[in-house]
């Protein structure tokens, strides 16, 4: 799962969750890639860490679920 210098990236991470079938995890890392564009897949975990800290948990799991939801049914006109 790691890279060749040692340090894991948000990559790595997102290979693992699709292995494992980690859904929320995938969910948080499609959001904050693709989505809200503030990390990018070659970049280290620490940057992922970050948005797991428990004082964003409510604000982050609102818009996961606005952010699945949109997924599911599409953006509201």
């Amino acid at each position: 799962m790691s890279t060749w210098s040692g340090v894991l990236t948000i990559r790595d991470w997102y290979e693992a969750a699709l292995r494992h079938n980690y859904y929320s995890l995938i969910l948080l890392i499609e959001f904050l890639v693709y989505e809200k564009k503030t990390v990018r897949l070659q970049d280290s975990e620490e940057l992922l860490n970050f948005y797991l800290q428990e004082k964003f948990r409510d604000r982050m799991n609102a818009y996961l679920l606005a952010f699945e939801q949109e997924r599911q049914y599409g953006k509201p006109v």
